[in-house]
Order: C-alpha cells, then sequence, then structure tokens
C-alpha cells in the first residue's frame, strides 16, 4: 500500500474516533466507515462483529438459545416484564437470575433511533412453559409473559460497549499502520 492510501486511511480512523467522542454523530455511520476500511485493508474476515451489529443478530442467529451463546456481554442487558395489558410482572430474582439476561439482537442503527425495546412473545415462550409447569401458586402458574422491555438505560449500555469495541478496533488499525 502506497503512502498516500496509508495516510488516507489513517486520517478515517482518526476521524472514526474522534465521531465516536460525539454523541450527535451516528455509530452505525462509524461502523461503515470500520467496515470499509478492514475491507481495504484486507482484515474483514476478522471483524465479522462489524456485519453483526450494523445488520442485527438475528441475521446470524434465529433462536433465543444461539443470541445467548453468541450475543458480546454489552448486549446482554436487565428487562422487565410485562402482561398483555402493559402491566408490570415481577418474579422474584431466582426465576429471572435462571432464564439470564436480555438479549438486544437489534442493529445498532435501529438502536439508535429507539428509547425502549420491546421484545416479542417468541423469544419468551421457554420462559412461560416454565412459569406455568413451575409456577408456586394457581396465579403465578397462570402468569404469561406478552413481551419484555428494555430501557435506555439498558441501550446506553450496549452503544457504550459497542463504541468500546470499535475503539478498540481503531487503536489496532492506528497501531499497524503507524508501523
Amino acid at each position: 500500500m502506497n503512502s498516500s492510501k496509508k495516510e488516507e486511511i489513517l486520517q478515517i480512523v482518526r476521524n472514526a474516533s474522534v465521531d465516536l467522542l460525539d454523541e450527535k454523530k451516528s455509530i452505525h455511520d462509524v461502523l461503515v466507515d470500520c467496515k470499509n476500511v478492514c475491507k481495504t485493508l484486507q482484515i474483514s474476515d476478522e471483524n465479522p462483529w462489524i456485519d453483526l451489529e450494523l445488520n442485527g443478530y438475528l441475521v446470524k442467529y434465529s433462536t433465543r438459545d444461539e443470541l445467548c451463546q453468541n450475543l458480546p456481554s454489552y448486549r446482554k442487558t436487565d428487562w422487565r416484564f410485562y402482561d398483555l395489558y402493559g402491566n408490570l410482572i415481577s418474579f422474584p430474582p431466582d426465576i429471572t437470575n435462571l432464564f439470564g439476561q436480555s438479549t438486544i439482537h437489534h442493529s445498532i442503527g435501529e438502536l439508535e433511533t429507539k428509547d425502549t425495546v420491546i421484545i416479542g412473545s417468541q423469544f419468551l415462550d421457554k420462559f412461560n412453559n416454565f412459569i406455568s409447569n413451575h409456577g408456586m401458586d394457581y396465579t403465578s402458574k397462570n402468569v404469561r409473559i406478552h413481551e419484555a422491555r428494555i430501557t435506555q438505560a439498558e441501550i446506553s449500555q450496549v452503544m457504550k460497549g459497542v463504541k468500546k469495541r470499535i475503539q478498540e478496533l481503531l487503536d489496532t488499525i492506528i497501531s499497524i499502520l503507524e508501523f
């Protein structure tokens, strides 16, 4: 790679690093820049997570079990459960812990535009079956979770995790190009 191309890529990477600090800049756009740089440097295969962040994790993982096994830790957050009528359902911590944390599989572009993420019932079937089979009393056995919601605070946690991972990639690219 010639020195002018190397300098051009370095400038793109430095700008992306600065953009990560600006809350008004789109993380999606920074990821697109990273993808393009990786493609130019022929290191795209080493960074498949970029495509997963851009397109969402359901592109590759279709079940809750697959998501739980493969999602980065920053995409596993707390969640709140609601019934069909929108009423909050509280469970003891041991039941909630049994099923782990939520799985935020949405694309980064989608998350940037949301205040709340709603997880549909298709990802809660195992949970509902467990509750109906092992509930402590009649009422708890008949509780059905209609949806789970993930708040802005948890979405922010995901965004921070993505930003951290991007910055690590950018730092690596800078160190490679500067030597």
